[in-house]
């Protein structure tokens, strides 16, 4: 990855593509408050406790864990006052909320990553609450990434399960950039996915040591992570990073906030989803029956406003509607999918399994999982297999045989 960093090249997919510089350092953690010299930094209760912050120059949310919303956003925006630069402590909310609050407020950002549990550390995207819907909102990379791979390597368990789980999201998402590209033209990188495939059988080989902590697999981890925010930096999207599987999590991150609660960590809802992409995958390529049944916009309706506010529902729908794409046939988009499917998705089973996905599959019900599938493809243009499967009137029977 480094020796790409602040790089301009000519890419064979016809475009040029621009790599911001980031400089990624390795140092502890309480060095943090002398590396950032004039910066502000933001933290949460938990993240704190990890560095002495300078008081004048620091705002910690009164939270263990505040969601990246607008609200909170501005809060930063004001708190930050003339300081020339936002830093964050944390993971993957933080982030965001310092990223978009230095973009606001034309200041510069940079990160010190407690987790290695997202992709979002590099990435020039922000998904924001507005309103309870998430928002992508274009924002800025980082400028410096403080790596302290021991704060890294002691993150709570849940982080490093949530770490595999949103870095092995990047198989399906491939496959369903693949599908678009197939189906409705759109354009696709290949180098995004060479620079990425190898770290990600990386990671897929050791799952394990991942979970037992051991410091070279939690340098791979993150460093995967780091190269996934760079590829979308590259595309300026965040399609080489997500698919079917993101809007899957993203819904269910949406229900709960819906309700007031706090959803689990995303790479655990994302985990999920990849679960549903597998399934949806296996049954492609393994050509399995899936019988024919409509699911019409009104019953769509009505299971939304089931979950959602009327104005929720009714954005979701619009959405929605403005999905068009041509008749599919399933063996003109069978076959391109094959050699990613043999090469990765054998590995990727087990990994689901020592990740434990069972345990968040089972803190739902089926009936609600089963919905989310059949209304992910709502909620976001991208196209993904669940829209093949909408488009053939299997995904109605699909979501009712995947858990």
């Amino acid at each position: 990855m480094k020796d790409i960093l602040g790089k301009t090249f000519e890419c064979s997919c016809g475009k040029t593509h621009e790599v911001p510089n980031i400089e990624i350092l390795e140092a502890s953690i309480r060095e943090a408050p002398d590396v950032f010299s004039d910066a502000f930094f933001i933290a949460d209760l938990n993240t704190a406790s990890l560095v002495d912050l300078p008081g004048k120059r620091s705002f910690v949310f009164n939270e263990r864990r505040p969601l990246a919303t607008m609200e909170n956003v501005e809060k930063i925006v004001k708190a930050s006052g003339d300081f020339p630069e936002i830093v964050s402590i944390g993971s993957g909310s933080l982030t965001d909320i310092a990223r978009y609050a230095a973009y606001l407020s034309g200041k510069r950002f940079s990160c010190v990553p407690t987790a290695p549990s997202v992709d979002a550390y590099t990435s020039t995207v922000a998904p924001i609450l507005v309103n309870g819907v998430k928002k992508t909102f274009m924002a800025i990379p980082p400028r410096r990434i403080l790596l302290d791979i021991e704060v890294l390597r002691n993150a709570p368990m849940d982080l490093l399960r949530a770490g595999v789980g949103d870095i092995v999201a990047k198989i399906p998402a491939r496959m369903d950039w693949i599908l678009s590209h197939i189906v409705t033209g759109e354009y696709i990188c290949d180098f995004v996915w060479n620079d990425m495939k190898d770290l990600l059988k990386e990671i897929l080989l050791k799952s394990k040591d991942i979970l037992n902590r051991e410091r070279n697999a939690i340098k791979t981890l993150m460093e995967a992570h780091l190269v996934s925010g760079i590829n979308m930096v590259i595309m300026g999207n965040s399609r080489p990073a997500s698919g079917a599987e993101h809007m899957v999590s993203h819904l269910i991150e949406m229900f709960h906030e819906e309700k007031g609660e706090m959803p689990p960590f995303h790479g655990l809802t994302v985990m999920i989803g990849v679960f549903v992409s597998m399934k949806a995958y296996e049954a492609l390529v393994e050509k399995k029956e899936i019988p024919l049944k409509d699911y019409s916009i009104e019953e769509r309706r009505k299971e939304l406003l089931e979950l959602f506010e009327e104005r929720k529902v009714e954005e979701f729908l619009k959405t929605y509607a403005e999905k068009k794409f041509p008749k599919i046939e399933a063996d003109i988009v069978r076959e391109p999918m094959e050699s990613i499917y043999k090469e990765f998705f054998p590995h990727l089973k087990r990994t689901l399994e020592t990740i434990d996905v069972n345990s968040v599959i089972n803190s739902y019900s089926k009936d609600f999982l089963s919905r989310v599938v059949r209304l992910a493809n709502t909620i976001r243009d991208r196209f993904t297999i669940l829209d093949v499967f909408d488009e053939m009137k299997i995904l109605k029977n699909f979501s009712e045989m995947v858990f």
